[in-house]
Order: structure tokens, then C-alpha cells, then sequence
């Protein structure tokens, strides 16, 4: 197992190398005040980066994937005289360190919430929750076999769309519809918020530790 994590951590080191300079320079937002134009660009670049990797970085899992060469990993590593439940150990405890890792580098800085709103509905998407949320489901809903295969007909760009995207707007539109069906106070919603984005959180959790155990359990069939 010692080998495979080696290995995948190999496989990251550019992660590595942007997670260690946002980690550098996440000091300098409590030094530098925002108050001059060369400050407000160096913000705004800070910015569009820690975007970048929240984006990049949700459902690293995929990247891994690609890196160690798509459906023909499994094949590859499937066929060395390494143990299946190594593999699966090892790719488990590489998603969940660099999920939790990502999640508390972009912490440190203060990233605006994604907002989704319709009519008079308004929902944050709060990072750093989201962010753990997207990478704990990535695994049992596109990968089955060690997250080293991936379902074919799951690719990255369309995971990052529904997660990202269109989960929270089918949120949105069913509180509406609640607010509408039932007749409730629209400040009712105050509570739906935190319980979507914790909710979602749990629920990515629950389904992760599942397909371990399914997974897991499959090791020792006949």
C-alpha cells in the first residue's frame, strides 16, 4: 500500500505545488491591505486561481484517473502482484487526504459563496463543504472497481456540470415549489440552506463510506 500512495502522490505533484504556494501566501491576506490598485489586481489573480483549483480540484478522483491512463489502469494494475484491497485502501486514502487538504487551504482564504437564486430563493453553496460534498460522491457514483475503473458513460466535465450546476438549481426550484404547494413564509427558507449544504455533506459521506464496504466486501467473494 506504502507503494501505491507513493504512487499517487507522484501523480499529484503539481496539486502539491499550487496547494503549497496558496498555502504560502494565504498569511499575506491578513498583512496587505486591499486598498490600492496593485493590491486589488494581486487580489483579484488570488482570486481567479483559488477559483480555479475549487473548480479543477472538485472531483479530483477523475484527474487521478486520467493520470494513471484512463480504463486501461485497472487492467495494468489489476494484473501486478499487488493486493486488490491495497489498491483500494490506497486510492481511498489518497482521495480523502487531498480532498481534505483542498478543502482546508481554501478555507483559509475568504472565497465568496456560490450563490443560486430564483425569484426570492437565494442559496450558498458553502465552500469548503461543497467542495469535501463533490469529492466524497465522486467515487460511488463514477468509480467501482478500487477507483481505478470509471464508468464510461460518466465523464468529468459532465459531473462538475451536475454537481455544480444543476443539483443546487433543482434545489432552488423545489423550495420555490414548496413555498408555492404549502403556502409557508419565505423566511422558512433561512433553514433550508445550511440544511442542503450539511445535508448534502452527510449524504456524501453516508455513500462514500457504502461503496467502501460494498467494495470492500466484493474483495472476498468467490
Amino acid at each position: 500500500m506504502k507503494h501505491l500512495l507513493i504512487r499517487n502522490i507522484k501523480l499529484r505533484k503539481w496539486t502539491i505545488i499550487i496547494y503549497s504556494l496558496l498555502l504560502l501566501i494565504s498569511p499575506l491576506q491578513l498583512i496587505i491591505e486591499n486598498n490600492s490598485i496593485y493590491t486589488k489586481v494581486i487580489y483579484s489573480t488570488v482570486a481567479m486561481l483559488l477559483l480555479f483549483v475549487s473548480v479543477l480540484d472538485s472531483g479530483h478522483v477523475f484527474r487521478l484517473n486520467a493520470k494513471l491512463g484512463h480504463p486501461m489502469a485497472y487492467d495494468f494494475f489489476g494484473s501486478l502482484p499487488v493486493s486488490k484491497r491495497d489498491m483500494l485502501n490506497a486510492n481511498y486514502v489518497t482521495m480523502i487526504i487531498f480532498t481534505l487538504v483542498g478543502a482546508a487551504i481554501l478555507s483559509l482564504f475568504n472565497i465568496p459563496n456560490s450563490n443560486v437564486a430564483a425569484s426570492e430563493v437565494k442559496f450558498n453553496l458553502t465552500l469548503p463543504y461543497s467542495y469535501i460534498a463533490i469529492n466524497f460522491f465522486a467515487i460511488p457514483i463514477a468509480f467501482k472497481r478500487y477507483v481505478e475503473q470509471k464508468t464510461d458513460y460518466i465523464s468529468y466535465l459532465m459531473y462538475l456540470l451536475v454537481m455544480l450546476i444543476i443539483i443546487p438549481i433543482v434545489a432552488v426550484l423545489l423550495a420555490l415549489a414548496a413555498v408555492s404547494i404549502f403556502k409557508v413564509q419565505i423566511t422558512i427558507l433561512d433553514y433550508v440552506e445550511p440544511a442542503f449544504n450539511y445535508g448534502f455533506l452527510a449524504l456524501s459521506i453516508v455513500f462514500l463510506v457504502m461503496n467502501y464496504w460494498i467494495q470492500y466486501k466484493k474483495l472476498f467473494k468467490k
